[in-house]
């Protein structure tokens, strides 16, 4: 049975914790970072971690302000959660890493593979953007969600209205197994109103759309062509951009393909990482 809860480990990072989850071979192929997207926690990936485990020294970290990671007050940008990022594997010893990101997770690890190319190994996008006027916007619908209140919403039911939503049709009524654990996940350590804004607006401010061509890493772009929150036209972008990008674009997939697809999503990575 897959484990969605596990106890935190923390890494110290400029006199901040960062909590991260890990599992390991006893002799990895190499490591794996995952990271995870707005308003989301470590154990999202939860079908990828165990998975990725049994070949990589894989890798689950919480963002700053989010979960069992520290709380901050300042306002901060995707280039901060970036350095976040490459001080926390700097801190557990290491030197070269895949880096797997999913939405805001992506921009992180885009903003990782510019900020620090000696970091980055193998570069997975998934369901994310360049952002900037290149940026594909999606729908009123999905705007609406993005900036809705948070306040006086049961949590869980919160996620899984809102994943219901950025999924692909129908996906949610057929899988209610996966929509408990979203919600349970939500429920562990809510968001507040307030850092979720903070995450948000780091967002909103991400462009790295005129540097795509300065990315060393080969890179796999993965998308849904039913993604409602960043339309599948952002994915096209990053794979036409990005020198050498492989692209993979799932039918009838919505915008969180670890969830929806976890085996095809989990055998197309660990293939491109192996090649």
């Amino acid at each position: 049975m897959t484990t969605v809860f596990r106890e935190p480990s923390f890494v110290e990072v400029n006199g901040r914790k960062l909590a991260y989850n890990e599992v390991s071979p006893p002799a990895p192929r190499g490591t794996i970072l995952l990271l995870t997207g707005l308003a989301a926690k470590r154990y999202g990936w939860y079908n990828q971690l165990e998975e990725f485990g049994r070949f990589y020294r894989t890798i689950a970290l919480d963002h700053r302000d989010i979960s069992d990671s520290d709380a901050v007050s300042d306002p901060y940008t995707i280039a901060d959660l970036a350095d976040d990022a490459a001080g926390a594997m700097q801190a557990l010893g290491v030197q070269r890493t895949n880096v797997i990101g999913i939405s805001l997770g992506g921009f992180v690890s885009l903003q990782l593979a510019l900020r620090h190319p000696d970091l980055v190994d193998k570069l997975v996008l998934v369901s994310t953007s360049a952002g900037g006027a290149t940026h594909v916007q999606p729908g009123p619908e999905m705007v609406a969600l993005l900036t809705a209140s948070r306040e006086n919403v049961e949590p869980g039911e919160l996620a899984r209205r809102n994943y219901s939503l950025i999924m692909a049709p129908s996906f949610a009524e057929s899988h209610p197994q996966t929509l408990e654990n979203i919600a349970a996940i939500a429920r562990y350590r809510p968001l507040t109103a307030q850092s979720y804004l903070r995450q948000l607006q780091s967002g909103q401010s991400h462009d790295v759309a005129q540097q795509l061509e300065r990315i060393q890493a080969p890179t796999l772009v993965i998308h849904g062509d039913v993604d409602p929150l960043v339309p599948t036209g952002n994915g096209d972008y990053l794979a036409q951009h990005i020198p050498g990008a492989k692209h993979i674009v799932y039918h009838n997939v919505g915008h969180i393909p670890i969830m929806e697809v976890p085996e095809q999503f989990n055998r197309d990575v660990l293939a491109f990482l192996d090649n």
